[in-house]
């Protein structure tokens, strides 16, 4: 092929293939690169790989083992002419970073098959996609956990009151929680799912925890004035004579129970409603996660009786439209934990 036709081809790849996403290679016969489009240069994180260079001079340089089924692409391409050879592939840039290529490589024909081009290579980062999927697939692994606790919570349950209920109602409810926090342990450890998954993310802490106070401050100002509107003009109601605020209904299992809000809001939130934000077609109405997780929460209630599940899966579907906002849970253990000692100094509860 001489210089003016490969100036020529050259020139006609660069126009249509400039602005393209996928990283492109064109290696011609000698083994040189004819042409790297600028997306293989930000794909690949270096401009090593340039018009010019021996492919065979780049291999080599390339220490790192892990590349060498990206570079195997090639070879393949050249000494299985008539096939294309498509797949999945691990890549690691210079900067140590590991990315999933999805790879395509060929060598190009005339359209007579009787002159031979060169391998053309295409690629594109498939990273986010691939991390993706194998959170969804170990989400899956967390909920059918999660059913599995549910399933034999009913039958502790049901053990619990045919014995007579010998323990308190929240020693049985700080079971259910533990064995819950056991399980994402294991998911911790042996799933790609991580802390900022489960709602134990940081960011933006301080905003989050100045804006839930606000909020909870506000809820307990309202509670107060609606209980001094009843004692004043609807006494058949609350008992004007009847201290109050009832302080003395305060007691160690409500110090306990600081505790016991950030599990619940952990189990909840960041468990419950955060995989089925990831595992739930796209197509879904958001609310339904929130709806789910919370008549979770109220479920694991059951053991308090009808009225209190349903207050609590009201109260959770709240908080579970903040989560989705703030995509933390520390925020959320603010007013849960407040307002929870609210309703027994207030409302005798």
């Amino acid at each position: 092929m001489n210089t003016e036709s490969v100036n020529t081809e050259r020139l006609a790849i660069q126009r249509i293939t400039r602005d393209i996403s996928d990283g492109l290679l064109y290696i011609d016969n000698s083994g040189t690169v004819l042409y790297v489009n600028p997306s293989a240069v930000r794909i690949l994180g270096s401009d090593a790989l340039a018009e010019g260079v021996k492919y065979a001079e780049y291999m080599a340089a390339d220490e790192n083992s892990a590349n060498d089924g990206f570079h195997q692409y090639i070879l393949d391409s050249i000494y299985d002419k008539g096939t294309s050879h498509t797949g999945t592939v691990t890549y690691t840039r210079p900067d140590g970073s590991i990315r999933w290529f999805s790879i395509s490589a060929s060598y190009a024909f005339s359209e007579d098959g009787s002159r031979k081009f060169g391998v053309i290579l295409q690629f594109s980062d498939i990273t986010e996609l691939h991390e993706t999927r194998i959170k969804r697939e170990d989400t899956v692994k967390v909920l059918v956990d999660l059913l599995a606790i549910t399933a034999v919570w009913n039958y502790v349950y049901m053990i619990w009151k045919v014995t007579g209920e010998p323990i308190p109602s929240s020693a049985l409810t700080m079971i259910i929680e533990v064995i819950g926090v056991i399980s994402t342990a294991f998911a911790l450890r042996y799933t790609s799912i991580t802390w900022k998954d489960f709602g134990l993310g940081t960011e933006n802490l301080k905003k989050v925890l100045v804006d839930d106070t606000i909020l909870t401050l506000c809820i307990i100002a309202l509670m107060i004035v609606i209980k001094w509107i009843l004692r004043h003009f609807f006494p058949n109601i609350v008992n004007p004579a009847e201290p109050f605020f009832h302080w003395d209904r305060l007691d160690a299992k409500d110090l306990i129970y600081i505790v016991t809000v950030v599990l619940q809001e952990f189990l909840t939130r960041g468990v419950v409603q955060g995989s089925l934000d990831r595992v739930l077609p796209e197509h879904y109405p958001p609310a339904i996660s929130i709806i789910i997780s919370s008549l979770f929460f109220g479920a694991l209630h059951l053991h308090k009786g009808l009225v209190f599940m349903v207050g609590a899966a009201v109260l959770l579907s709240f908080f579970g439209v903040i989560y989705r906002k703030q995509k933390t849970i520390w925020g959320l253990c603010i007013p849960h934990l407040f307002l929870s000692w609210s309703l027994v100094v207030i409302w005798g509860m």
